[in-house]
């Protein structure tokens, strides 16, 4: 990575650190200026106007924002408070429901534009894992299990039969742990190639294999054989693959740069890199995978064929935790020869396997891909012609305004109604990722929200 480079991730490095240290919005005044201002989600409603909230007695288990931040502060995590309130989006999910969710204290809904699943407490994945319940739990790890399979026939027909193995896990940042270590075991190598302003999850190898010096520092995982490119940079790829690397491992579009858009081609030219040195490509799919893009992968986008793909995030239904590795047949021959290839307390759980096959069920239905791609194309005609840049991969959308910092940006469309995050490799942009499910009226909304409050 280049001097420039570096010393412009530092800097973004500091100024979060610091902002989660003082607690949000005083850092963040010396970091953004001009965004004071923006921080707060005013509502001015009063109980009266408030939606009815139903939950059970205990839901939310404190009696309110204040109360939750104190205990997850002192129990959980300061840092996570410190970040929320300095992006100006202190939301405590209640109710949710399709497309939305509703502050739990406030009662005011949001539309929720920072997608982890297909969309919020979908019928069809509830109906499937309650008449589950009658029987299942989570299993036993280390048995056989039908249920498992099944998800793994449907995962490996997603791919229509080119990657013919499945090893499930519980995270999109184990899955990274699983691909990384059968890259490198396979090949007798230690070299991997990762791209800039990529994050692969919060585990050892992934850690490393992102892009935190922060983070590489902290917890000694500065390795000189892990080594970082531009993404979209052919030439630079090029280079830096050797007879020595295991793998390539790339986010299919760096979420935190604001999901560029590649050039025709790339992904064509670092798999050739990546053959011709008998170097591994694993593509981080877990945000855009299971249809996102409009096709169930991101790769089929791109007339390749991966070695190994990593998968999590919706891949449970929103429901329940599941998160899997799907491997090409020469590394699946390789991974399965041994007794335990990986082990997992929770991937592959037997409820979840329930949940992710008929996530594969929805996905793979024609309708289902025809609806993405409509609202891809109704999204990028509604948002055209703003003061902004919009990369966008189907509902996978990075927007990079030209004058509004990329705090202001978060702090104001959550004021508006529109939750999302900053996109923290860019300096005026967020992630956009709406629910997939959206109905055009809905759709119109958000885009009518996003227009009134950045142009």
């Amino acid at each position: 990575m280049g001097d420039g480079t570096r010393d412009r991730t530092s800097s973004r490095r500091d100024c979060i650190r610091t902002i989660a240290a003082a607690g949000g919005a005083a850092a963040l005044a010396s970091c953004t200026p001009g965004t004071e201002g923006a921080l707060g989600a005013s509502d001015d409603q009063t109980p009266a106007d408030m939606e009815a909230r139903h939950f059970p007695e205990g839901y939310p288990p404190y009696p309110s924002a204040e109360a939750t931040e104190t205990a997850f502060s002192e129990h959980v995590s300061p840092g996570n408070v410190g970040v929320m309130q300095a992006f100006g989006t202190e939301l405590h999910f209640g109710q949710r429901e399709g497309a939305r969710v509703q502050d739990a204290f406030t009662g005011k809904w949001y539309w929720d534009c920072h997608r982890n699943g297909t969309r919020h407490r979908n019928p069809d994945i509830i109906a499937a894992v309650k008449e589950a319940l009658h029987q299942l739990e989570i299993g036993n790890l280390l048995l056989v299990s039908g249920y498992k399979a099944k998800a793994a026939e449907k995962l490996i027909a997603s791919t229509d039969g080119a990657l013919t193995g499945v090893t499930y896990t519980a995270s999109g940042a184990e899955s990274t742990e699983v691909a990384i270590r059968a890259t490198r075991g396979m090949t007798r190598r230690t070299k991997l190639v990762s791209v800039e302003a990529s994050y692969h999850g919060h585990t050892c190898f992934a850690l490393a294999a992102g892009d935190s010096a922060d983070n590489h520092e902290r917890y000694l995982l500065d390795f000189d054989d892990f080594v970082f490119v531009p993404y979209d940079d052919v030439d630079a790829m090029a280079a830096a693959v050797d007879d020595q690397t295991a793998a390539v491992l790339i986010e299919s579009s760096p979420a935190q740069a604001g999901f560029p858009v590649p050039d025709p081609g790339y992904f064509r030219a670092v798999m050739d890199t990546c053959r011709k040195h008998g170097a591994k490509l694993i593509i981080d799919e877990v945000q855009t995978g299971l249809g996102a893009t409009g096709k169930f992968w991101f790769w089929q986008h791109h007339g390749i064929v991966p070695d190994i793909v990593t998968t999590a995030k919706g891949l449970g239904g929103g429901i329940l935790a599941n998160a899997a590795v799907l491997l090409a047949p020469e590394i699946k021959e390789w991974f399965f020869d041994t007794a335990i290839p990986h082990s997992s307390t929770f991937g592959g759980n037997e409820l979840g396997c329930v949940a992710t096959a008929r996530v594969c069920d929805l996905t793979m239905a024609p309708s289902f891909l025809e609806h993405v791609n409509a609202l891809a194309e109704q999204f990028a005609e509604g948002l055209r012609g703003g003061p902004y840049q919009v990369n966008q991969h189907g509902l996978c959308m990075g927007i990079l305004a030209e004058e509004m910092g990329k705090m202001e940006m978060t702090a104001r469309l959550f004021e508006a109604g529109i939750f999302t995050v900053p996109a923290w490799y860019t300096d005026g942009g967020v992630e956009f990722r709406p629910i997939l499910t959206l109905t055009e009226n809905e759709a119109d909304e958000i885009i009518g929200i996003f227009r009134d409050t950045v142009g």
